[in-house]
This record gives structure tokens, C-alpha cells and sequence, in this order.
């Protein structure tokens, strides 16, 4: 399948339309749909019946072979796409739908599976009466009149139902997850979310820290489930580490909202390690677009990690980071040492190493130490057991009565 991409350059944008005419052509590849060419047209105003001018529908249709399609960069209304549709006589289609394409294939756990589901059938549901004419308009004849009203109404209801049923089921998933959540903060677990743009490294770099492998490819969301690993870092420091699906500019709000649930991760978590491609040209606008899409979920005072990665390939130097900050490369191994540092740095600041002696006979208090810290050092004496951990120095005194010593 061949596609021919079409922008439009318009008073006050709201981004950068080359940036995102070539993540179009991207996305487009991710569909293995081969790009023929580009058409860019400049207004002051986006048409409501077409998107484009008249004249450049005209100038499209010369353009296409039978078996191409037209790819919009902006999500097109059901009226643009049908009008599209009738006057160019190819599947028109746009940037939105391209992504839920990309999701739908990508998706493997179930949880997954159905916010694609719910993202997919909000976008439909608008557009049916456009798609469907044509097929309609083929039963034709006496006694078919109102026939095809009848079957949009089907259809609609149709999808109204797998609507409730898929949203019932991640439900259910969702209440699971806050149940874990809420058992991590019982046993004082830290949580570390990756953020970022698509493809910048964030399912490598839990990879590094895990030996419970996630999917990891050179291409634009290869991981769309929320992956969760427990991770041990120097010092005896214990984490849960969360992979998250990656952002891209333009996000369809269908996603966003579907997606909420699984990046409700993000807005639980005691630290955002933000993982950012230094190697792209477009890196600070990059950086803008996770910010935005994270105010839009509600996180706001969560710290904030800014890791710079791919600095092997050596295209950082002019670039002025946020801090705090850490340069890396996952690949090549460079500063992944420092950045495990500056992790326990920010989520440890507040932590001291502390020995108790719990006697015998206060075996529910020894549980629940084992249960919640790390152990440095068990040993177990005459009338009672020897501990040493860390531990948040504002939940020291639950212990009071068992410490041996305290070592600042």
C-alpha cells in the first residue's frame, strides 16, 4: 500500500509542521505503508468540508493510483472524511487513526488490548454513517429504503456495547492494580516511573536494572503495556521500577483517556526518571510534549529525573538540559553507574542506616521489618535477632524501644 501525506500550514499552530509531517511519514512506516509523496498546502483557515481547498482535492485525485491512500496530518472530522472520500474515491484516513493502528498491532496483554479497544471505538463511533454509505448505497432497489439508517443504528449499538463491556473489564484490571499500589505503600516500596517520548530508551534502561527482560525495538511504541519489575540497587536500596508507553506529539485524545488508567502509575510514583533521545534534533520540543501530556494527567509536584540518553552518538553538545539531570547512553553503558546514584540520591535523601535488636518473643515485630526493609545484616544472638537497614528516618520511631544503634 502506497500513501500520499498531506499538512496544512494555517495562522497560529499550535506545532511544528515539519517535525510533524516526518513523524507522519514514521508513523506511516510503522504501518508498512510505503510513502509516494508529500503535499503541504498553506491557508489562513482549515476548510470544514474538506480539511484542504477544493483545488487541491482536485490536484490530489491526479495524483492517485487506485490502491493508494491518503493520509491527513490532523484528525479529520466524519464530514471531511466522507466528502474526501466521495471526491477522491481512495480510503482517506489521518494521523489518529494511523496511531490506534500502530496500538492495535502492538498491544499483547489484555489490559492493553482493551484500552485499544475503548481508543479505537470512540473514534469510530462518529464516523460510521460516512464509512458506511458506500456499502449501503449498493443494496439499493425496491424495498431497501431506510435500510441503511437501520444498520448505523445497529452498528451503533453494536459498538455502544463492546464500549461498556471493554471499559467493565479494565475496570476490574484497574481496581487489581490500585490494590498492588496500595500494598506497596503499605510496605514503603519506592516507585520509579519512566516517562518519555516514544522511542527514547525507556524500555532499555529497565532492561538494564532487570533480569526479567520487556520487549525492546528501534521503533516507534514497541511497548504499549505498563511493565513492572522490582529492582535492587547499590546499598542494600530496594525499587519498583515501571515502564510506560511512550508519548508522541498530536497524541489522539481517545488514547490519552483510554490510556489513563495504565499512567495512573505515573501520578503514584515517588520519582519520574524522564528519559530523553539527545541524539534527535527535535529533543526540547520532545521534552515539552511529556511535560504536557503529564500536566494533563495531573501529575504536578512528582520529582523529576531529566536522563539524557543516546549521548554515544554525539549530537548533545548544544543542548541545555533541565535539571536535575544525568547523561547517559543505555547502549553503551555510559553513566549508568552515576544515574543509579542520583536515583538513590533523590529517593534515599531522607533514609538512615539503623540496628535493632528485636527479642524472641516480639516475632510480629521482626515480621514486619523483614516484610517492609531490605536487610544489610541478620544475625541472630542469645535472647534476640540483630538487624541493620534504611529507613526513612520519619518512620524511625516505630522502633524506638528495639534500636541498638543508630548510625547517621
Amino acid at each position: 500500500m502506497k500513501a500520499i501525506l498531506v499538512g496544512v500550514e494555517y495562522d497560529h499552530m499550535y506545532y511544528d509542521l515539519d517535525i510533524s509531517m516526518n513523524e507522519l511519514r514514521d508513523l506511516s512506516e510503522a504501518c508498512h505503508i510505503e510513502v509516494k509523496d508529500v503535499v503541504i498546502q498553506k491557508l489562513s483557515l482549515i476548510s470544514p468540508k474538506y480539511y484542504i481547498g477544493k483545488g487541491k482535492v482536485e490536484e490530489l485525485k491526479h495524483m492517485l493510483d487506485e490502491d493508494d491512500i491518503v493520509i491527513f496530518n490532523e484528525e479529520l472530522t466524519p464530514l471531511q472524511v466522507k466528502n474526501l472520500t466521495d471526491a477522491l474515491d481512495v480510503e482517506v484516513t489521518d494521523r489518529s487513526d494511523l496511531i490506534l493502528r500502530i496500538f492495535e498491532s502492538r498491544a499483547q496483554t489484555k489490559e492493553a488490548k482493551l484500552q485499544v479497544e475503548i481508543a479505537k471505538n470512540q473514534y469510530l463511533l462518529p464516523r460510521l454513517a460516512g464509512m458506511k454509505e458506500e456499502l449501503y448505497s449498493q443494496q439499493g432497489g425496491s424495498g431497501f429504503r431506510g435500510s441503511g439508517e437501520k444498520q448505523i443504528e445497529l452498528d451503533r449499538r453494536i459498538i455502544h456495547r463492546e464500549l461498556i463491556q471493554a471499559k467493565r473489564e479494565l475496570a476490574a484490571i484497574v481496581k487489581q492494580r490500585q490494590t498492588q499500589r496500595q500494598l506497596r505503600i503499605r510496605n514503603q516500596e519506592k516507585v520509579v516511573c519512566l516517562v518519555g517520548y516514544t522511542n527514547s530508551g525507556k524500555s532499555s534502561l529497565l532492561n538494564y536494572f532487570t533480569d526479567k527482560k520487556v520487549f525492546q525495538e528501534d521503533m516507534l511504541f514497541a511497548s504499549l503495556q505498563t511493565a513492572s519489575r522490582q529492582v535492587k540497587l547499590k546499598n542494600h536500596h530496594r525499587i519498583i521500577m515501571s515502564d510506560t508507553v511512550g508519548f508522541i506529539n498530536q497524541l489522539p485524545h481517545h488514547l490519552v483517556q483510554a490510556f489513563r488508567s495504565t499512567l495512573e502509575e505515573v501520578k503514584e510514583a515517588d520519582l519520574l526518571v524522564h528519559v530523553i533521545d539527545s541524539s534527535s534534533p527535535y529533543c526540547d520540543l520532545q521534552i515539552e510534549t511529556t511535560l504536557n501530556v503529564l500536566e494533563a494527567l495531573g501529575v504536578k509536584d512528582t520529582p523529576m529525573l531529566f536522563v539524557y540518553n543516546k549521548v554515544d552518538q554525539d549530537r548533545y553538545a548544544f543542548l541545555q538540559p533541565k535539571e536535575p539531570a544525568v547523561f547517559i547512553s543505555v547502549k553503551e553503558k555510559i553513566n549508568l553507574d552515576l544515574l543509579e546514584d542520583k536515583i538513590i540520591e533523590l529517593l534515599f535523601k531522607d533514609y538512615e542506616l539503623i540496628e535493632l535488636y528485636i527479642p524472641y518473643d516480639k516475632g510480629e515485630v521482626y515480621s514486619q521489618v523483614k516484610q517492609a526493609y531490605e536487610m544489610i545484616k541478620e544475625e541472630y544472638l542469645e535472647d534476640g535477632i540483630y538487624l541493620s537497614f534504611y529507613i526513612d528516618h520519619k518512620q524511625i520511631h516505630k522502633y524506638q524501644d528495639y534500636i541498638y544503634k543508630s548510625i547517621n
